[in-house]
């Protein structure tokens, strides 16, 4: 007999159809039971949890049918897969509808039976992890949005007694509040970045390169300090993603892409906690956003981009670029270049894109010495 793989109660009002399903069953390593009728195999789903019904759809008394709906609502993790003849079809489909998960024909295929078994049994598995991994996300959130307001209360507590001393010097600093925020967003980026270790101090280069930026497109003295500090926050909800995800040395399924794309918006979420940085939101949510509207998290296209955003896309893809990741090595000068000229109009703004290669033409220029210099 094989190892143990699981509980199933075999309900058929047939006892040579009982007696052979649970045979083969059991041969195959799982637990059997067997209940007549519907209303047996809710006693026995009452005194007892299933991890699959295998059930008749008719059935003297009550029907599978019947039992169906009763078993759904009050053991949700339980699959149901039912038992009906080639004719019905029809009902077996609608008993899908009502929450079973398949359906099998008579006369069986055994092999077939084993299959569909199985597949029902990882379908409740996985139920039960995401179930498990939501629980456990939703704590884990909580705990950083706690750290985040702790951190807060502590920042503010030292900004208050700073601007009463201040106060009574008669010294009028409006800057140094600014500063203070600033120094809890950069606290609250290397939380993240501790998380995401293969990024260390990715949120402050992308702050100085979108400050530049903005500069060069001669955006106004305030919106670029917003868009500064929209940099150095703009990834704080990768808190929320698993580590083995962040730091996969290979590329992404579709559902751990899907896991990633959440960041903005829990970034969002998590920095709503501060007023002072409600007004960063809108930038820091859209950095992800595609020129051409292919983006997300919300499909936003154009100058409906917030500019901020528009400008922290550039300068963050820029940075990811230029630096190592497990799944690729750094990119080239030109490779860089070729692909910000390329991802103009589609990915990114191309005004950010040529006040981007601007700066960094700017750099290049700064950092060549004369042939007079040492």
């Amino acid at each position: 007999m094989e190892e143990y793989k699981g509980s199933v109660l075999v309900v058929d009002d047939e006892e040579s159809i009982r007696g052979l399903l649970c045979r083969k069953l059991e041969a195959d390593g799982f637990y059997c039971e067997a209940a007549t009728d519907g209303k047996d195999a809710l006693w026995k789903a009452f005194m007892k949890d299933f991890d699959l019904v295998l059930m008749d759809v008719k059935m003297p008394g009550m029907s599978g049918m019947e039992a169906l709906g009763k078993i759904v609502t009050d053991h949700p993790d339980t699959s149901v897969v039912m038992i009906t003849a080639l004719v019905d079809a029809h009902t077996a489909v609608e008993a899908m509808k009502l929450g079973a998960y398949d359906y099998i024909t008579k006369p069986f295929d055994l092999e077939d039976l084993n299959m569909r078994v199985k597949r029902a049994l990882e379908r409740r598995m996985l139920v039960q992890e995401n179930r498990e991994y939501q629980r456990n996300l939703e704590q884990k959130v909580r705990n950083q949005v706690e750290q985040i307001q702790d951190y807060y209360n502590k920042a503010v507590d030292a900004l208050a007694r700073e601007q009463t001393a201040l106060s009574k010097l008669n010294i009028s600093e409006p800057d140094r509040r600014e500063e203070m925020y600033f120094q809890v967003a950069k606290a609250l980026a290397l939380m993240a970045e501790t998380h995401e270790p293969c990024i260390r101090g990715h949120s402050e280069r992308v702050s100085l390169l979108a400050g530049n930026i903005a500069a060069q497109l001669g955006l106004s003295a305030q919106l670029t300090r917003q868009i500064k500090m929209a940099a150095v926050l703009h990834d704080v909800g990768m808190v929320v993603v698993p580590g083995h995800i962040l730091c996969k040395p290979g590329p992404l399924t579709p559902s751990e892409y899907s896991e990633v794309k959440r960041h903005p918006k829990m970034t969002v979420e998590i920095i709503r906690q501060i007023d002072y940085f409600k007004g960063l939101s809108p930038c820091i949510e859209g950095h992800h956003e595609w020129y051409n509207g292919k983006g997300y998290p919300n499909n936003l296209k154009g100058e409906s981009i917030h500019i901020g955003a528009r400008v922290l896309a550039v300068a963050d893809a820029y940075d990811a670029m230029t630096c190592p990741r497990p799944y690729r090595a750094r990119l080239g000068d030109e490779e860089i270049s070729q692909t910000l000229r390329k991802g103009a109009a589609t990915q990114w703004d191309p005004k950010m894109v040529d006040a981007l290669l601007k700066v960094l033409e700017q750099e290049s220029e700064m950092l060549k010495v004369s042939p007079g210099q040492t």
